[in-house]
């Protein structure tokens, strides 16, 4: 009889895509997916770490996990006679796996905190699943399938960026870029299934470069896939944004014309302190030049409120920008420190009622100027 294994995904498109990976190398060894927690013989949970709530969040998610193992628990039977049973009925068959950034920065410490926990496999390692699984089910039965579950292809994994407040290098390890056949082959994988939507993903897709081939020259070649009728990417650094990589996005008629470019802050003394390696005029100057390539573009961004040191004016600078760009949406946040991170040694000196103060202000702009016809 086939097992079935559950899959929880928290945080962004990144780790969608290493979930459905995982996802297919199971299906491919006979595994079945279930949407029902309560039905898997395998339970992965895939999380997230970028901010202090989201590392909360699925460490509440997988202590529930215990409250599922003892629900099933009889009378007069303990956790601990389930976790001995030779019996593969019996709901503690089950193995849990949690995989992701937490895995990748708490490690060891999940299962001293989660004992019921069967492996902790790190971001980085996360093809490595199917091997982890062998070692509990001696035989995998091979079933190869065609079936996919979403559009997204990675490019490259990993980041070496370092910005300061980000906790992304530490726990995915240092940027990779896939080899350009791998990535064709995903595509095409992808295309034979039905899927003609594609996007592209990397934590910083502009620095891809495999065996000489960049971004911009990557962008091109799926481009003039037949099989593809929209071909998306994310996400952008500015750093990296090149009059070349601009190029080819204005000659690929294929990308929509909407591009998510970060900000994170307006003014150059927060973006240095941040190590974006960008300033407020390059910034401007990259909008400036999608513009003129690509008339009807609209942007979207990523702005952080109160990180250390931001004055009043440092925050108007911001706000500058809002208005001069006209993004069509934004994902805003408050700064809150992430442990070992450059920023976490800085002194978080902006105080929680101005942090809000500004979001709220800064939301209240963002969704005024997203309203206004710019072209």
């Amino acid at each position: 009889m086939s097992k079935t294994f559950f899959i929880r995904t928290m945080g962004c498109q990144m780790n969608v895509a290493d979930s459905d990976l995982v996802a297919q190398q199971l299906i491919e060894r006979g595994f079945l997916l279930t949407e029902n927690v309560n039905e898997a013989d395998i339970i992965i949970v895939n999380t997230c770490t970028v901010r202090q709530h989201a590392e909360a969040r699925a460490l509440s998610y997988i202590g529930d996990l215990k409250k599922l193992i003892l629900s099933a628990t009889s009378a007069t039977e303990t956790l601990a006679d389930r976790e001995s049973s030779a019996d593969p009925h019996k709901p503690k068959s089950r193995k849990i796996i949690v995989m992701g950034c937490v895995a990748s920065r708490l490690k060891d410490e999940l299962k001293k905190k989660f004992p019921f926990i069967d492996d902790v496999i790190p971001a980085n390692e996360i093809e490595k699943v199917s091997e982890v699984l062998e070692k509990h089910y001696d035989c995998l039965t091979s079933n190869l399938s065609n079936k996919t579950f979403s559009e997204f292809v990675t490019i490259t994994r990993g980041c070496s960026n370092f910005c300061s407040y980000c906790i992304v290098p530490y726990v995915r390890g240092p940027e990779e870029s896939r080899p350009v056949i791998k990535i064709l082959l995903d595509i095409e994988k992808l295309t034979n299934s039905g899927k003609h939507e594609i996007t592209l993903l990397g934590q910083n897709v502009n620095s891809y470069n495999s065996n000489g081939t960049d971004f911009a020259d990557l962008i091109l070649k799926i481009n003039d896939i037949s099989e593809i009728n929209k071909l998306g990417f994310m996400t952008s650094h500015p750093k990296d944004m090149s009059d070349k990589i601009i190029d080819a996005i204005a000659s690929c008629e294929k990308i929509p014309h909407q591009i998510h470019l970060p900000l994170q802050s307006g003014s150059d003394k927060i973006l240095k302190l941040m190590n974006r390696h960008y300033t407020k005029e390059k910034y401007l100057t990259i909008i400036g030049k999608l513009k003129k390539k690509i008339p009807d573009v609209k942007f979207t961004t990523d702005i952080i409120v109160g990180f250390p040191d931001e004055t009043e004016k440092d925050f108007n600078d911001t706000l500058e920008i809002v208005k001069e760009v006209n993004f069509a949406s934004a994902f805003t946040f408050k700064y809150s420190p992430r442990e070992n991170t450059k920023a976490f040694f800085m002194k978080d000196d902006v105080p929680m009622s101005i942090k809000k103060e500004r979001l709220a202000r800064l939301n209240a702009l963002l969704k005024i100027e997203s309203k206004k016809d710019v072209r």
